[in-house]
Protein backbone atom coordinates (compact mmCIF):
# COMPACT_ATOMS: atom_id res chain seq x y z
CA UNK A 1 0.00 0.00 0.00
CA UNK A 2 1.49 3.48 -1.06
CA UNK A 3 1.11 6.71 0.89
CA UNK A 4 -1.89 8.88 -0.09
CA UNK A 5 0.11 12.10 -0.95
CA UNK A 6 -2.57 13.15 -2.89
CA UNK A 7 -5.18 13.13 -0.75
CA UNK A 8 -3.29 14.51 1.94
CA UNK A 9 -2.58 16.89 -0.32
CA UNK A 10 -6.06 18.05 -1.25
CA UNK A 11 -6.71 17.76 2.45
CA UNK A 12 -3.64 20.47 3.82
CA UNK A 13 -4.91 22.75 0.39
CA UNK A 14 -8.74 22.66 1.69
CA UNK A 15 -7.16 23.58 5.75
CA UNK A 16 -5.37 26.70 4.07
CA UNK A 17 -8.55 27.24 1.76
CA UNK A 18 -10.71 28.03 5.12
CA UNK A 19 -8.02 29.21 7.39
CA UNK A 20 -6.98 31.79 4.17
CA UNK A 21 -11.23 32.85 3.67
CA UNK A 22 -11.05 33.49 8.01
CA UNK A 23 -7.92 35.35 7.95
CA UNK A 24 -9.16 37.41 5.09
CA UNK A 25 -5.56 36.53 2.60
CA UNK A 26 -4.87 37.10 -0.60
CA UNK A 27 -6.30 34.92 -3.22
CA UNK A 28 -3.10 35.23 -5.73
CA UNK A 29 -0.45 33.23 -3.00
CA UNK A 30 -1.93 29.48 -4.22
CA UNK A 31 -1.63 31.06 -7.83
CA UNK A 32 1.84 32.41 -7.02
CA UNK A 33 2.42 28.82 -5.40
CA UNK A 34 1.36 26.67 -8.88
CA UNK A 35 3.33 29.04 -11.12
CA UNK A 36 6.75 27.97 -8.67
CA UNK A 37 5.36 24.89 -8.71
CA UNK A 38 4.92 24.56 -12.65
CA UNK A 39 8.79 25.10 -13.30
CA UNK A 40 9.92 22.62 -10.66
CA UNK A 41 7.65 20.12 -12.94
CA UNK A 42 9.12 21.20 -15.71
CA UNK A 43 12.24 20.65 -14.52
CA UNK A 44 11.34 17.33 -12.84
CA UNK A 45 10.39 16.06 -16.30
CA UNK A 46 13.19 17.45 -18.09
CA UNK A 47 15.63 15.27 -16.01
CA UNK A 48 13.26 11.94 -16.90
CA UNK A 49 11.17 11.45 -13.83
CA UNK A 50 7.98 11.68 -15.81
CA UNK A 51 5.84 9.61 -13.15
CA UNK A 52 7.04 12.57 -10.18
CA UNK A 53 5.98 15.49 -13.46
CA UNK A 54 2.44 14.01 -13.50
CA UNK A 55 1.57 13.94 -10.32
CA UNK A 56 3.14 17.71 -9.54
CA UNK A 57 1.15 18.78 -12.44
CA UNK A 58 -1.77 16.72 -10.17
CA UNK A 59 -0.41 19.39 -7.78
CA UNK A 60 -0.67 22.51 -10.31
CA UNK A 61 -4.03 22.11 -11.47
CA UNK A 62 -5.29 21.73 -7.38
CA UNK A 63 -3.38 25.04 -6.44
CA UNK A 64 -5.08 26.88 -9.50
CA UNK A 65 -8.34 25.74 -8.85
CA UNK A 66 -8.21 26.56 -5.11
CA UNK A 67 -6.73 30.49 -6.33
CA UNK A 68 -9.65 30.75 -8.36
CA UNK A 69 -12.02 29.72 -5.67
CA UNK A 70 -10.65 32.50 -3.25
CA UNK A 71 -10.50 35.08 -5.71
CA UNK A 72 -14.49 34.40 -6.18
CA UNK A 73 -14.87 34.39 -2.72
CA UNK A 74 -12.66 38.03 -2.28
CA UNK A 75 -15.08 39.28 -4.99
CA UNK A 76 -18.03 38.17 -3.42
CA UNK A 77 -16.96 39.52 -0.33
CA UNK A 78 -16.19 42.95 -1.54
CA UNK A 79 -19.27 43.19 -3.70
CA UNK A 80 -21.21 42.46 -0.47
CA UNK A 81 -19.11 45.37 1.32
CA UNK A 82 -19.45 47.92 -1.52
CA UNK A 83 -23.76 46.95 -1.53
CA UNK A 84 -23.56 47.87 2.02
CA UNK A 85 -22.18 51.06 1.60
CA UNK A 86 -18.64 51.08 2.81
CA UNK A 87 -15.01 49.81 1.50
CA UNK A 88 -14.05 46.21 2.52
CA UNK A 89 -11.88 45.81 6.04
CA UNK A 90 -8.74 44.45 3.95
CA UNK A 91 -9.04 47.63 1.78
CA UNK A 92 -9.82 49.92 4.84
CA UNK A 93 -6.43 48.30 6.17
CA UNK A 94 -4.55 48.65 3.02
CA UNK A 95 -5.17 51.97 2.91
CA UNK A 96 -4.59 52.54 6.41
CA UNK A 97 -1.08 51.13 6.16
CA UNK A 98 -0.04 52.96 2.95
CA UNK A 99 -0.62 55.95 4.13
CA UNK A 100 1.16 55.23 7.66
CA UNK A 101 3.71 53.79 5.77
CA UNK A 102 4.38 56.76 3.24
CA UNK A 103 4.70 58.95 6.32
CA UNK A 104 7.99 58.96 7.30
CA UNK A 105 9.44 58.42 3.71
CA UNK A 106 7.92 62.42 3.28
CA UNK A 107 10.94 63.51 5.03
CA UNK A 108 13.90 61.48 2.96
CA UNK A 109 12.35 63.52 -0.13
CA UNK A 110 14.40 65.74 -1.34
CA UNK A 111 13.12 69.78 -0.77
CA UNK A 112 12.58 70.00 -4.97
CA UNK A 113 11.80 67.67 -7.50
CA UNK A 114 12.85 69.00 -11.00
CA UNK A 115 9.39 69.79 -12.06
CA UNK A 116 8.13 71.11 -8.94
CA UNK A 117 7.51 74.73 -9.61
CA UNK A 118 7.47 75.30 -13.28
CA UNK A 119 5.53 77.82 -13.67
CA UNK A 120 7.88 79.84 -11.78
CA UNK A 121 10.89 79.24 -13.81
CA UNK A 122 11.83 81.59 -16.69
CA UNK A 123 11.29 79.38 -20.26
CA UNK A 124 13.02 81.10 -23.32
CA UNK A 125 10.74 81.21 -26.40
CA UNK A 126 11.86 79.02 -29.32
CA UNK A 127 11.27 80.80 -32.18
CA UNK A 128 13.63 78.91 -35.01
CA UNK A 129 10.90 78.28 -37.85
CA UNK A 130 10.20 81.93 -38.10
CA UNK A 131 13.42 83.50 -37.87
CA UNK A 132 14.42 82.82 -41.44
CA UNK A 133 11.69 85.44 -42.29
CA UNK A 134 12.90 88.07 -39.85
CA UNK A 135 14.90 90.32 -42.68
CA UNK A 136 11.98 89.96 -45.02
CA UNK A 137 8.91 91.22 -42.57
CA UNK A 138 11.37 94.16 -41.81
CA UNK A 139 12.24 95.30 -45.16
CA UNK A 140 8.74 95.92 -45.61
CA UNK A 141 8.83 92.87 -48.36
CA UNK A 142 5.08 91.70 -48.37
CA UNK A 143 6.05 89.10 -51.33
CA UNK A 144 5.96 85.08 -50.45
CA UNK A 145 8.60 83.05 -51.62
CA UNK A 146 8.06 80.69 -55.11
CA UNK A 147 7.45 77.87 -53.21
CA UNK A 148 4.94 79.23 -50.85
CA UNK A 149 1.20 79.16 -50.25
CA UNK A 150 -0.34 82.42 -49.46
CA UNK A 151 -2.19 82.77 -46.25
CA UNK A 152 -5.60 81.53 -45.42
CA UNK A 153 -8.07 84.40 -44.89
CA UNK A 154 -9.60 83.91 -41.25
CA UNK A 155 -12.95 84.46 -43.03
CA UNK A 156 -12.91 81.81 -45.90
Amino acid sequence: MTFPYVEVFLALLFAYMVYSVWAGLDGRYPIAAALVLLVVTAVTDALGATAAANTLAEYVFFLLGAGVVLLLVEHVREGRSAARGGPAPEALAATTEAVATDAPHEAERPAEQPLDRLEEQSVSVVDAAGRQDDEREQSGDGQPDPGQRPPRDAGS
